[in-house]
């Protein structure tokens, strides 16, 4: 159904590489947007652009509050213009960029009215060109133009059925279903295009089906179901049932990067030969996000580990 393709990456604070990896988006070009989250004491946020076999393009959106800069970024999407959004958690805002990294505007205001944002994270834009954000610290989603003119809410704090604590990852459907990982309820909770409850499913554990702090949800080309089983440091695979088939637990080879950077400095491919733990290096570490394209590639940030593993989805697959 699904195998190991390649990985993209090597821990950098500039240029091609990552730093803690958060988020990834493909724009129509196939060129893969990468936010890098890094430390808050490095001052090295950023978004990288590269392609599928690792040739670096450039890098937009670096840390500071002046417009066309972020400090926490979280989230990135894309619209039918090949125009990129991203939320930043310490800002409470969304930063519209051309896809060459060019600002275009940003708008987001502090608080828990219509409107205002709390440390939003997860990001889509639906089939009718809104933004869909879900509104982190106020456990709900609210729904925007695309130049920020607030349209409606749904959700609040709770556990029950349609109740939100700590959302962080959202996906829209083809059917403009709301799927959200609902973060600190371990679970996927499903809603339709104005909110209301359709579905949920998993619960706390570590066991098949169960998570421990889910942070995004991704249906690729072929319908099935990914979720970054963050905390467990694995993706969970589901079928259009909602029915678990697979648990990827990482798989990761030396990047092309890597490979680079280990021929010209030969101690540090000395250290890693010493090391020698190389099961431990191909796991995931705090797999925060996935996507896909119309070719079967499956894309995951491998977060603590500077680098996105890829798989790809078998064409007899259904």
């Amino acid at each position: 159904m699904i195998s190991y393709s390649h990985t993209i990456g090597i821990a950098s604070d500039e240029g091609r590489g990552f730093m803690n990896p958060v988020d990834i988006v493909l724009d129509s070009e196939n060129l893969i947007y990468v936010i890098s989250r890094s430390l808050s004491t490095l001052k090295r946020v950023r978004i990288s652009v590269q392609t599928i076999d690792s040739e670096f393009k450039h890098e937009f959106a670096n840390w500071g509050t002046n417009p066309g800069q972020t400090i926490q970024p979280t989230s990135i999407t894309i619209d039918h213009l090949d125009n990129i959004y991203v939320s930043d958690e310490f800002m409470h805002n969304i930063s519209i960029f051309k896809k060459d990294g060019t600002f275009i505007k940003r708008w987001g205001e502090f608080g828990n009215k219509e409107g205002e944002l709390n440390r939003p994270c997860g990001i889509q834009i639906d089939k009718e060109n809104n933004i869909l954000i879900v509104d982190h610290l106020n456990s709900r989603i609210q729904k925007f133009d695309l130049d920020g003119n607030f349209i409606f809410q749904f959700g609040s704090f709770g556990n029950t059925e349609g109740k939100l604590n700590y959302p962080w990852g959202i996906y829209v459907d083809k059917n403009n279903n709301i799927w959200i990982s609902d973060w600190r309820n371990d679970r996927i909770q499903i809603f339709d295009e104005n909110g209301n409850f359709l579905d949920l499913f998993g619960s706390s554990g570590n066991e098949k089906g169960e998570f421990n702090r889910p942070s995004d949800i991704h249906i690729s080309e072929k319908g099935n179901i990914y979720v970054s089983d963050w905390g467990n440091h694995r993706i969970q695979i589901f079928n259009n049932d909602k029915k678990w088939i697979k648990t990827l637990y990482g798989d990761a080879t030396i990047s092309k990067w890597a490979k680079q950077f280990l021929a010209v400095n030969p101690e540090q491919n000395e250290l890693r030969n010493k090391w020698g733990n190389f099961e431990e290096e191909k796991r995931f570490w705090q797999p925060t996000s996935i996507c896909s394209d119309t070719h079967g590639n499956i894309f995951i940030t491998d977060s603590c580990r500077q680098r996105v593993q890829i798989y790809k989805e078998s064409q007899e697959n259904k």
